[in-house]
C-alpha cells in the first residue's frame, strides 16, 4: 500500500509504505525505527521486539540505505509474529523529518495504535525497556528512556563521550529552566520515547524545530508546555553494536542553540493553537490557567492563608462528606483532577479506604502528592486513565466536567465508567448568582477559566445533554447554592453516552 497522496507534503520523500502480516491482529503500540545502513542490526532488532511479552508492531522508516536495509526488512518481516510496516523513503532528509513523516503517516493511516514509540536501530536502546516505556506513556502521555535519572546508565562509554552527553543535557535543562523553572527533564537528547496518541497529535500541532538531538529536545519541551511533562524511565544505554554514529558538528551546534530558540519562541507565542485540544474553544483549560489558579499555594500572607483555609473547609470537609454519602458503601475511591488534594486526603482519613487520584497539571500534581501522602497520586490524563477496568468502587470529580468541550466531556464520563462502578460528578449550578458571577468575570473583567467560561449545569440541562441517561440529581445548598451533583451508574454511561 502507498501512504502518500499528491497533496501530502511527504509525498516527495516517501516512495512507498508496505505492510507485512496484515492478517495478524494489530497491537495497541507501534515503534518507529529510522534506519540508514543498518542491515546488520535490523533483523535481530525486529526479532527481539517481536519476542517481547507485550505486543508491539514496528514501522521501519528507511532513508534509501545503499546497504539494502529495506530489502532485509522485507525479506525477514514475513517470518515474524507481529505486523511490520516498511516506509521506503527516497533519500536522507534528516532524523527529524523522518520521524515527522512516520508520525503523520501513522496518525492518518493507522488509527488503532494508541501508543507510538520511537527508538534507534543500533541496540543502544534495549527492546526490553519498551514495555516500561509503553506503560509510563499510557499514564503520563509521554515517556522517555533516560540515562540520567536514578537507575539509568551508560555502560562502556568512554569518558569523553560521557562528558559531552552529560554536559549537553545539563546545559539544555539549565537554559530551559530559565524560561520555565518547573522544567525538569534530565535526558533531553534521548531518542527512546513513547507517546500516547492524543498527546502526540497535540505536539505535532506545535511548531517543531531542528533535527537530530535538537529535534528530540524540541519534542519534549513542546509536550511539557502543553501540560504533559515527560515521565523519565531509567534505562541502560550501551554503545552501538554495529555501524558508526551520525553525530557531526552541525548537529552539535544546532543542539547548542536549540534551548534558547525554544525558550524564546514559547515565551512569545505561549502555545500554538491545537486542532486536537481545546484552549481556543469554549473553555480555557490550559495548564497555564490552572497554574495561576493554584498560585496562592506558593504565596504567603493573610490572603493566601485565607484561600488555603477556605479550600480546606470547602473541599476537605464538605465535599469529602458528600462523596461518602452519595457514593454509598465503598472500599476504594478515585478522584479525577486532585487539585490541592484536600478532598482526597480527608476522604482517606474518614474511610481508611484505598484512595487514589490523578492530576494532569504538573503544579497541582506536586501539591496534591505532598498533601495526600497516604493516597496514590499519579500524573496523567482523565481522558486516558492508567487503571484497569473496574479498579474502583467510586470515581468522582469536583469542578472538572465544566471545563471541557462536549466531545471531551463524553470521553471523560466513559473513561470513568470504565474504571469504577459508580460515577459522581460535581459541577457548578445554573443558579442566578452563579450566572451573574461568570457573566461579570467573563464580560467585565475579561477573564477565562475558573469562575468565567465554565459551563453551568441544571437537572434539565444535563437531561438534554445526555438524553436517555439515568441519573440522580442533588442541588447542594451547603455549598452556597453554587454546585450540584450527578450520581450515575457506570453501566448506564457506557450504554447511553456515545463514543466520539
Amino acid at each position: 500500500m502507498n501512504g502518500s497522496t499528491p497533496t501530502d507534503p511527504a509525498a516527495a520523500r516517501i516512495a512507498s509504505v508496505g505492510a507485512f502480516n496484515e492478517n495478524l491482529e494489530p497491537a495497541q503500540a507501534v515503534v518507529i525505527i529510522p534506519t540508514y545502513n543498518e542491515r546488520g542490526n535490523v533483523e535481530p532488532l525486529l526479532t527481539a521486539i517481536c519476542a517481547l511479552g507485550v505486543p508491539v508492531d514496528v514501522l521501519v522508516a528507511d532513508d534509501g540505505s545503499p546497504d539494502g536495509t529495506a530489502d532485509a526488512v522485507a525479506s525477514h518481516a514475513g517470518t515474524l509474529p507481529r505486523r511490520i510496516l516498511l516506509m521506503r523513503r527516497k533519500g536522507k532528509f534528516g532524523l527529524g523529518v523522518c520521524y515527522l513523516d512516520a508520525f503523520h503517516w501513522i496518525l492518518e493511516h493507522a488509527p488503532h495504535y494508541r501508543i507510538i514509540a520511537q527508538m534507534d536501530a543500533d541496540f543502544s536502546h534495549d527492546p526490553q525497556s519498551l514495555p516500561a516505556l509503553v506503560e509510563a506513556a499510557t499514564a503520563a502521555g509521554v515517556s522517555v528512556g533516560s540515562r540520567y535519572v536514578a537507575g539509568g546508565s551508560t555502560p562502556d562509554w568512554d569518558r569523553r563521550r560521557v562528558l559531552l552527553s552529560k554536559g549537553g543535557n545539563l546545559y539544555a535543562r539549565t537554559i530551559l529552566k530559565l524560561f520555565r523553572p518547573s522544567y525538569s527533564v534530565r535526558d533531553n537528547t534521548a531518542g527512546f520515547i513513547a507517546w500516547r496518541r492524543d498527546v502526540l497529535e497535540q505536539v505535532l500541532d506545535q511548531k517543531i524545530f531542528g533535527d537530530g538531538y535538537s529535534f528530540l529536545t524540541a519534542l519534549k519541551y513542546a509536550a511539557f508546555r502543553l501540560g504533559y511533562p515527560p515521565a523519565e524511565v531509567p534505562i541502560a544505554f550501551p554503545d552501538r553494536r554495529l555501524g558508526v554514529s551520525k553525530l557531526n558538528r552541525h548537529i552539535i551546534f544546532e543542539a547548542f542553540l536549540m534551548p534558547w530558540k525554544l525558550g524564546f519562541f514559547f515565551r512569545v507565542v505561549k502555545r500554538v493553537p491545537s486542532r486536537h485540544a481545546n484552549p481556543v474553544g469554549l473553555h480555557d483549560n490550559t495548564p497555564e490557567m490552572w497554574d495561576r489558579y493554584y498560585a496562592s499555594e506558593d504565596e504567603t500572607g493573610f490572603f493566601a492563608r485565607l484561600v488555603h483555609w477556605a479550600r480546606e473547609v470547602y473541599f476537605g470537609g464538605l465535599f469529602a462528606s458528600r462523596v461518602v454519602r452519595l457514593g454509598g458503601p465503598a472500599t476504594s475511591y478515585l478522584e479525577i483532577g486532585v487539585g490541592t488534594a484536600q478532598t482526597l486526603a480527608r476522604l482517606q482519613r474518614m474511610t481508611q479506604a484505598r484512595c487514589a487520584g490523578i492530576e494532569k497539571t504538573p503544579r497541582a500534581y506536586e501539591i496534591g502528592k505532598a498533601y495526600a501522602r497516604d493516597c496514590e497520586v499519579v500524573l496523567g490524563d482523565g481522558l486516558s486513565l492508567p487503571f484497569a477496568d473496574g479498579s474502583f468502587d467510586v470515581v468522582y470529580s469536583l469542578g472538572l466536567l465544566e471545563h471541557f468541550e462536549p466531545a471531551e466531556q463524553a470521553r471523560l464520563l466513559r473513561e470513568q465508567a470504565r474504571v469504577a462502578m459508580k460515577v459522581l460528578v460535581e459541577v457548578p449550578t445554573a443558579s442566578p448568582h452563579m450566572k451573574a458571577i461568570t457573566w461579570f468575570n467573563r464580560t467585565i473583567l475579561k477573564k477565562r477559566g475558573v469562575w468565567a467560561d465554565e459551563e453551568l449545569f441544571s437537572h434539565s440541562h444535563f437531561e438534554k445533554k445526555y438524553p436517555g441517561l439515568p441519573f440522580e440529581y442533588y442541588f447542594d445548598w451547603a455549598s452556597g447554592a453554587m454546585t450540584c451533583w450527578f450520581v450515575l451508574r457506570s453501566a448506564d454511561i457506557l450504554r447511553h453516552v456515545g463514543t466520539l
